[in-house]
């Protein structure tokens, strides 16, 4: 938020008069290159080595020797253009600028008790182009402080609502302070404020009239004479900016409510007043430079809209033409006593800070940097909190993202990237900087998704981002990296991306794959393609997802053929597989296999099989692909009293995986694995499972860190059963798993 801006008419007493006398003031020596009573000035730009000045700070004043600043604090400074040095003056509790509350076109400054001559009966002056004791002048109760030109203090008296009139209080020859009251302004003038100033004059703005019959006016004021001498009908709106020079007085009116401005003309002394149409302005700034006038919108770097050019500080002939960009936004500006302006703002190519506005060879205004703040004016993008590795098996799969930038006020896009699918994402962020100080960050919460369908793949990415400043101030921002994606081993994950995968055989011996995906928006399952896998899987009488038995990092498959030989797929992680490898014969003998779990606590995943007699067999996995498993060990008997076995993976809180079996009755039974191959008593789930023609263990569906079974049946019902980590009560109520393709209903194996 932009700090509030005071009009200089701000309630202080003044009594015409009384004051130390200047005689108690001894100056020392001006500083080389500074002008004093009697000598010329240097010009204050030119080759001189760039100050430094705090970051969200404001030109206050401009003199010969430098300027008065305000910084986000309020701290008043006066850097010097000679060497850079800035000397702290106080604390400006109002910030005057870009009013001449503190001072114009002159080296001398005016604070109060407090820096601020708000409400003091005391002003204290100081000559920055000397080493010399601060001047105070006492106020009395019958004036209110209005400004200061040079050394010559305004002030009013009377009702500023009814009838005012204005007072200069300047010192004579002799070091005295005098007492001129200004004439020719009508009886009925009040609300007076100091609107602008040159080294010779003052402009005040004040009012006649009330409520519908109130008009604006604009009255030129000869400081050495203190004779009005011409007066301006601004109309039945306040002038909401001014500058006057030795030759031109200007001021910009709002036309309405919605920014629409007109630039109005007045060569001194002419009675005319030229009007020109300006670009919309909300808060304008206005300054003259020679046969210019330069005028924009007091706006923040932060803040401001794209399409608005009034964002720019641009000059436009007096006599009329086209506009010419002089910085690309500007916070405040202020008149120097040579007629040039400083200004506050800053431009792509020499970034932020106070640039002295002056005419060029050719007469038109330029600009040069004469502080810096050190702060970029185009948006950039200063680093980033993207790990280098993320694993996407914790939190959900779901990891913040972040990047620091020198501001927010940005359009910003972020695209993910995996490097060997070249699938990618993309997320649009309207980051804003509020109240909030840079630099600052923007980002957001990766679900682990590429699209709204697809989870991420493991392996390598790019990310880029691009940020587009709104108030169209410099380029659109670039920066890119890469990071690593990274999961353990799923057992129905084909595709190396952490969902599971669903596998299903067709009446013609076609496999099919179909890869789930976890909306976390719609907190639902998806399951929005399916791939063709190969033909030819007619020759299996089996085909069990297996989880990793080759030592890959994704899922292999092993398929049983009718002559009872089994055989191992590997999978690549592309959704195929390697050519298979036989395990072995005598297969025919298990009427049930099923695995992907480890059962053992070795990181890998086993099988078990049940025989024709109901002994349970283990067969734990070697993670060797040629030789996948080690000798059987039997671990059970009684199991023949199940139509359907499946290895879930951890569904009741141990890290052990558990099976579940549903008897010819209907009813599923947990068999909580304990980690070395056997399993804790038996725990009915519920009946009414034979309504499902297959029960696989799917995985982790929902990307909670447990593994979920899948449920499919006939017409295509199915249903996803969410684990909840309990061993009493070890699934949620069933979810329809959403969108799977309509051909599964034809599928005579689902795996």
């Amino acid at each position: 938020m932009s700090r509030l801006r005071l009009a200089a008419a701000v309630a202080v007493a003044v009594t015409a008069g009384a004051v130390v006398p200047a005689s108690a003031v001894t100056p020392a020596a001006a500083p080389a290159g500074v002008t004093t009573a009697t000598g010329t000035a240097e010009a204050p730009a030119g080759a001189r080595e760039v100050a430094a000045i705090a970051p969200d700070s404001e030109v206050v004043s401009a003199g010969t020797t430098g300027f008065l600043s305000t910084d986000a604090d309020g701290g008043l400074s006066w850097t010097r253009y000679s060497d850079g040095s800035s000397t702290r003056i106080g604390r400006d509790q109002a910030q005057f600028a870009p009013t001449p509350g503190h001072g114009a076109v002159s080296d001398v400054v005016a604070t109060g008790d407090s820096g601020v001559p708000v409400g003091y009966r005391t002003v204290t002056l100081r000559d920055m182009a000397y080493a010399s004791t601060p001047e105070q002048v006492h106020l009395g109760a019958d004036r209110r402080y209005a400004g200061l030109v040079g050394s010559t203090i305004v002030t009013t008296s009377g009702d500023p609502a009814t009838a005012q009139r204005v007072h200069l209080t300047t010192r004579d020859a002799e070091g005295r302070r005098t007492d001129t009251t200004v004439t020719g302004l009508p009886s009925g003038a009040h609300r007076v404020t100091v609107s602008a100033a040159e080294p010779g004059s003052v402009l005040l703005q004040y009012s006649t009239g009330v409520n519908g019959d109130r008009l604006w006016h604009l009255a030129l004021v000869d400081l050495a004479t203190g004779a009005v001498t011409e007066d301006h009908t601004v109309g039945a709106g306040v002038a909401e900016a001014t500058a006057v020079s030795g030759s031109h007085v200007v001021w910009i009116d709002k036309l309405n409510g919605f920014g629409e401005a007109e630039l109005a003309v007045a060569p001194r002394g002419s009675g005319k007043v030229t009007r020109t149409k300006l670009p919309e302005l909300h808060r304008p700034l206005l300054g003259l430079v020679g046969d210019w006038a330069a005028y924009g919108d007091e706006t923040e770097l932060v803040h401001g809209e794209a399409g608005n050019p009034s964002v720019a500080l641009r000059a436009v002939p007096l006599s009329g033409g086209p506009a010419r960009a002089l910085l690309d936004h500007v916070t405040s500006v202020t008149p120097a006593p040579d007629g040039a302006l400083l200004a506050m703002g800053g431009t792509v190519e020499k970034d932020e800070g106070v640039y002295r506005i002056s005419p060029g060879a050719d007469g038109a205004p330029v600009s040069e940097l004469v502080a810096s703040t050190g702060e970029p004016t185009e948006v950039t993008v200063l680093g980033h909190n993207v790990p280098a590795v993320i694993d996407l098996d914790r939190d959900g799969g779901r990891v913040p993202l972040e990047w620091r930038l020198s501001r927010l006020n940005v359009e910003m896009t972020v695209t993910l990237t995996h490097t060997r699918t070249g699938r990618s994402s993309t997320a649009y962020l309207y980051p804003d900087n509020g109240d909030s100080p840079g630099p600052q960050r923007a980002g957001y919460t990766w679900d682990g998704d590429l699209g709204m369908d697809v989870s991420a793949y493991n392996g390598e990415y790019t990310w880029q981002v691009g940020a587009r400043p709104r108030n169209g101030v410099g380029p659109v921002a670039t920066a890119s990296g890469t990071f690593r994606v990274t999961r353990a081993p799923a057992p129905h994950d084909y595709t190396d991306n952490g969902s599971p995968d669903l596998l299903a055989r067709d009446a013609d011996g076609r496999l099919w794959r179909e890869d789930t995906h976890w909306n976390h928006l719609n907190q639902a399952v998806f399951g929005p393609r399916r791939n063709l896998v190969g033909s030819g899987w007619g020759a299996y009488d089996r085909i069990e997802a297996a989880g990793d038995l080759g030592g890959s990092p994704t899922a292999d498959l092993v398929a049983r053929d009718r002559t009872g030989v089994l055989w191992l797929y590997q999978g690549r992680g592309d959704g195929t597989f390697a050519a298979r490898v036989k395990v072995g014969g005598g297969w025919q003998a298990y009427p049930r296999l099923t695995g992907g779990g480890d059962l053992t606590g070795d990181g890998r995943a086993d099988l078990v099989a049940v025989d024709g007699a109901g002994v349970l067999w283990l067969y734990r996995g070697t993670g060797n692909a040629t030789a996948p498993f080690a000798a059987r060990v039997r671990i059970g008997t009684g199991w023949q009293a199940y139509d359907r076995l499946t290895a879930t993976g951890d569904i009741a809180g141990t890290a052990a995986g558990d099976l579940v079996a549903r008897d010819r009755t209907g009813v599923l039974w947990l068999y909580q694995g304990r980690g070395d191959g056997t399993f804790a008593a038996r725990v009915r789930i519920g009946g009414g499972w034979n309504a499902y023609t297959h029960l696989v263990g799917a995985g982790d569906l929902n990307r909670d860190g447990r593994a979920d079974v899948y449920a499919f049946g006939p017409e295509a019902r199915s249903y996803a059963y969410f684990a909840t980590g309990g061993a009493t009560a070890p699934f949620r109520a069933g979810v329809p798993l959403a969108t799977l393709h309509e051909a599964w209903q034809t599928y005579d194996h689902v795996g």
